[in-house]
């Protein structure tokens, strides 16, 4: 048995994670009370054009947003922040706005990927409530998908395949952040066939590599399926790997999104250190849809069918069972 498949190996990871979320949360609250020089400021400042200049996916827009902040800073117009926070809040502003990108960030203290695997949720799980609707509909939240397949694998396996038998599938991912793209294939490895099917590619500045990203053709436990309807929540609060969640099953027509459209953010990456306690989170990537060729970024992933975040459920579990009555009539 591997390591990850052990259970006692993943109770000390998760233990392990909460200890590091409790000295990282005490951490952020003494560095959020340090005052900063205009001089500290502008080190932060240039450590962040560095990053940029050296990884951020996009060569040419670092140079430009690396030159503003330096120029901005020099003019003094960060000088209203009084405290790490309050600039770590003005210098993703402005990163958000000179790079249209809704990963780049600032943070007080360690960071976990915007968007991506978030330490906070570990406790949780990666999945949230289950339950088999009237009509014969499984419902499944996912929380996040911020887990390696080999910590959640057998908790995937689980709630996954007992919704298999369902007539129709509502997956929630109105709460979810995001995560990892490995963890975004393998949830949606069950609702596809015994063929691969590309869902999504990841180009990474560093070693100008291209990742690609394949449904399972055999999963632990049993699969959905590729024939059944497949209807996924989303809302505003929906990012990054959620969002890749619902643009591949979208494009691949596999799926009816129902709910808002969601934040917007196609770029991963990972977090870079600051002086004096910030964190940087840099994008050093871009998502590429087989189909689209392109991605969500800055424009989020349009629903299907456009409601309220809070009524996409009532709205969805209508559609599945006016879905399945029709599958049912047509035999």
């Amino acid at each position: 048995m591997a390591a990850t498949e052990n259970p006692m190996f993943r109770r000390l990871l998760i233990a392990l994670i909460v200890t590091a979320i409790a000295a990282a949360s005490q951490a952020c609250a003494q560095s959020d009370a340090v005052t900063l020089t205009p001089q500290q400021r502008l080190a932060i400042v240039d450590s962040i054009g560095r990053a940029l200049n050296e990884e951020y996916v996009f060569p040419d827009v670092a140079g430009l947003i690396s030159a503003e902040l330096r120029s901005r800073a020099t003019r003094g117009e960060f000088d209203e922040a009084a405290n790490a926070s309050t600039f770590a809040q003005l210098l993703t502003r402005d990163l958000q706005a000179l790079g249209h990108d809704k990963h780049l960030r600032v943070r007080v203290g360690g960071s976990a990927p915007a968007g991506s695997s978030r330490l906070f949720d570990a406790p949780t799980g990666a999945f949230g409530r289950t339950e088999r609707l009237p009509g014969d509909i499984a419902y499944i939240e996912i929380r996040s998908f911020g887990f390696p397949p080999e910590v959640v694998g057998d908790e995937t396996s689980r709630v996954m395949s007992a919704a298999s038998d369902a007539k129709a599938l509502i997956i929630d991912l109105r709460a979810n952040g995001g995560g990892s793209p490995r963890m975004v294939a393998l949830v949606a490895s069950y609702v596809f066939g015994p063929k691969p099917v590309l869902l999504n590619s990841l180009y990474l500045r560093s070693g100008n590599r291209t990742d690609r990203f394949f449904t399972e053709p055999r999963v632990s436990g049993s699969k959905f399926g590729a024939d059944k309807p497949v209807f996924v929540l989303t809302s505003s609060k929906t990012f990054s790997g959620a969002e890749e969640f619902a643009y591949d099953l979208q494009t691949q027509k596999r799926a009816t999104i129902v709910g808002e459209t969601t934040g917007g953010g196609a770029n991963p990456g990972r977090p870079v250190p600051l002086p004096y306690g910030l964190t940087l989170f840099l994008p050093t990537g871009r998502a590429i849809n087989p189909i689209t060729k392109t991605n969500w970024e800055g424009v989020g992933v349009k629903p299907d069918v456009a409601v309220e975040a809070d009524e996409a459920l009532e709205v969805a579990h209508r559609l599945a069972e006016e879905a399945v009555g029709s599958a049912t009539q047509q035999r």
